[in-house]
């Protein structure tokens, strides 16, 4: 098998990285803002990095490697003529590759939501629509439910690479800090 430059540590990782579709996804990718690493298999290596720093010892450990894995390595599926919401957001297609592999609900939804949090953020800071960023950062709340712990382990590792900024994150920290 093809060297990674992360370390598969266990039978359903190795599962995962063994699938054609997983590992066309892995290269997909060139340097961009907020993804300075290019491929997704660098970015995803970034995310593992910052999980075995802060998470190792954390029950949430292999979850969180479990989303790294998948979240972002279905882009390449992404139809560009469309809107990249709903059926045809990247997590979407991470979500239903997943649903073959895995069946924990908490990581599946970790895998799909993912950028939900900044996409709110985005609304509100981007396009000026404050009331439609904070609705939906409670939507996510709310369908998260006692997976918002894993949600913001998740969102800490992912963001905290390349060179993204942390006013997004720090906004729905905030948030969640208001509303709950």
């Amino acid at each position: 098998m093809e060297e990674f430059p992360f370390i598969l540590i266990n039978e359903i990782e190795r599962t995962l990285a063994a699938d054609p579709l997983f590992r066309q996804g892995l290269d997909y990718g060139r340097p961009r803002r907020g993804h300075p690493e290019g491929a997704i298999k660098n970015h995803i290596a970034a995310v593992i990095q910052n999980i075995e720093q802060w998470y190792a010892p954390s029950p949430y450990y292999h979850s969180l490697r479990l989303v790294a894995l998948i979240h972002d390595t279905f882009k390449f599926q992404v139809d560009p003529t469309k809107q990249r919401s709903g059926p045809n957001h990247h997590g979407a297609y991470a979500r239903r590759f997943a649903e073959q592999y895995i069946t924990d609900n908490a990581v599946l939804e970790i895998i799909e939501l993912h950028d939900e949090a900044y996409n709110a953020w985005v609304a509100g800071d981007r396009r000026g629509k404050w009331k439609t960023a904070t609705t939906r950062a409670t939507r996510l709340i709310e369908r998260l439910g006692n997976n918002l712990d894993l949600y913001r382990a998740f969102y800490r590792c992912d963001n905290e690479t390349g060179d993204k900024s942390q006013v997004g994150r720090e906004w729905f920290e905030a948030w969640i800090a208001k509303t709950t």
